[in-house]
């Protein structure tokens, strides 16, 4: 196998912070790969050579001596049966030689820790190339069926999108710990520093596998939001699937409440990012008639305390510490300004759409329309 030079000259210098000898590390042709004498890294050593060779320990001293060699001992490093490298410690033999075993040792935790990483590491990039493929508007089957089986993942079973985005509350920036997305069996992700998008097979309780997730990162202090597309086992509808999900993670996000929104619960969720921008600013314009910002907010405390109490005049008022008759005039003026009614189940539904495309129209960065009614513009 091959060690990455940075991996090999951390396990040098590993080493020798324990035994404090100059510690050279092999690979099986007997070259130094590292050293913590740097003078020495390229050079040939027979001793490790024979070392890898034999797959026993060679001793060099004054009495055994090898090109390329100083007193010490070079011992083999054994990973999986085969000889990965040569380990070897330099001092005279009485004060290294009972340190063969415990260097072989050291070189293998470390060398395990490498490989591991490396798998950790190499398999994220085919979980990504494989997520990416799913997604995409042009899939490439015959990749997908390489990356699927590279992956041992089965691209006939039925599987579920969800994306998940961490909210920054209170300005805090905290990273995405993608440790606690390896800890989910049966799936395969895809993340950045906060946004993560899984592939959860059909094993999974989508609403339970999501929640536990949300919980583990709730313990390191983040907070995680998750949309859901509808789960299928047709690959050519994955990417129908993720736009889906991508949709429910936006109307989350705007409307808040539950932290996990499945795309085929949506209502005004499906509407409101349907439509065109400029028909929704025109709409609210319609309503609205120019009004300012502090108007539209304080006509909006009258309604949604009028709607939270399903139109009890008395109720809604005493929400607003006012007396029933100035809840009264606050619908009237709401009636007066916008020239609809709330009291009036049309004007109603069309004052809640209203408010509604206000609201996302400002979460989506639309500009509202001037009060003389011209054009809009996108921040």
């Amino acid at each position: 196998m091959e060690i990455d030079e940075t991996i090999a000259a951390t396990i040098v210098a590993n080493i020798k912070g324990v035994l404090r000898h100059e510690i050279n590390l092999f690979d099986t042709h007997g070259t130094v790969i590292a050293s913590t004498d740097a003078a020495r890294i390229g050079q040939y050593h027979e001793a490790a050579a024979i070392a890898a060779a034999s797959r026993c320990s060679v001793v060099v001293d004054d009495d055994h001596p090898y090109r390329g060699a100083r007193n010490g001992i070079n011992s083999p490093v054994l990973i999986d049966g085969s000889v990965a490298a040569v380990i070897g410690v330099t001092g005279e033999r009485k004060s290294v030689e009972s340190f063969g075993d415990v260097i072989v040792k050291m070189t293998e935790i470390l060398l395990h820790e490498n490989i591991e990483q490396t798998a950790r590491y190499n398999r994220r990039i085919l979980e990504t190339n494989l997520i990416n493929q799913l997604i995409g508007v042009h899939q490439d089957t015959e990749l997908i069926r390489y990356l699927s089986a590279a992956l041992e993942w089965d691209m006939h079973a039925r599987h579920c999108v969800a994306i998940g985005r961490l909210v920054h509350e209170n300005g805090d920036v905290v990273l995405l710990q993608q440790r606690h997305l390896q800890r989910i069996d049966d799936a395969i992700y895809t993340a950045d520093a906060d946004e993560c998008c899984l592939m959860l097979g059909p094993s999974h309780n989508v609403e339970d596998t999501l929640r536990a997730l949300a919980e583990r990162f709730a313990d390191d202090g983040a907070h995680i939001v998750f949309g859901v597309g509808e789960p299928t086992d047709d690959l050519p509808r994955l990417p129908h699937c993720y736009r889906h999900a991508r949709l429910a993670l936006d109307w989350q996000r705007f409307s808040g409440g539950e932290r996990i929104v499945h795309a085929d619960r949506l209502d005004y969720g499906l509407l409101l990012p349907s439509m065109q921008p400029d028909r929704m600013a025109q709409f609210v314009e319609r309503v609205f008639c120019g009004l300012d910002e502090a108007t539209i907010e304080r006509h909006r405390g009258t309604f949604e305390a009028y709607t939270r109490f399903n139109g009890s005049i008395i109720h809604a008022a005493r929400s607003l510490f006012i007396h029933k008759n100035t809840m009264q005039n606050h619908l009237n003026a709401i009636a007066k300004d916008t020239g609809y009614n709330p009291r009036i189940l049309h004007d109603y539904a069309v004052l809640d759409m209203a408010f509604r495309v206000h609201d996302y129209l400002r979460f989506a960065g639309v500009a509202p329309r001037d009060a003389d009614g011209r054009g809009m513009e996108e921040q």
